[in-house]
């Protein structure tokens, strides 16, 4: 039996702690996921090609959307849209995520697990930067 279905939290709350350098983005499951995004196409990134995402997003069209990661045991809503290098940027209040391919190729949203590097930015000072997977697929 697992636990309670983590709340869904701005990422000034997710992150309000006197650790920061500690905060990584933790890994979502399925329901945590669609509470956020619900059904329909998405593109995740993975920390490795058999764990689970870190970052899920939807796009609509060449439109923005929307993506969730979890921090702290906590939800967080990120607005996402298409990067110009051929990857996602995700920003919220005090928060942002990059998604960008390790190799520029045609397909923006691959059907299958392509190498990309994910950057991982507080407003309070941190950023990091993780090498994984992503790709986009239908639920």
């Amino acid at each position: 039996m697992s636990g309670p279905t983590p709340e869904v939290v701005s990422a000034r709350e997710a992150v309000g702690t006197p650790d920061i350098p500690t905060i990584d983005p933790q890994t979502l499951d399925a329901a945590e996921i669609d509470k956020v995004l619900g059904a329909g196409p998405r593109c995740i990134f993975a920390y490795t090609a058999e764990s689970s995402p870190v970052v899920a997003l939807e796009l609509k069209g060449d439109k923005a959307g929307q993506g969730v990661m979890k921090v702290h045991g906590r939800l967080v809503k990120i607005a996402a849209q298409r990067a110009e290098s051929g990857g996602f940027a995700l920003s919220t209040d005090g928060m942002s995520v990059s998604i960008k391919p390790a190799e520029i190729a045609g397909d923006a949203m691959p059907a299958k697990l392509t190498e990309a590097d994910m950057v991982f930015e507080l407003e309070q000072g941190l950023r990091v930067g993780y090498r994984g997977w992503y790709r986009c697929t239908a639920p």
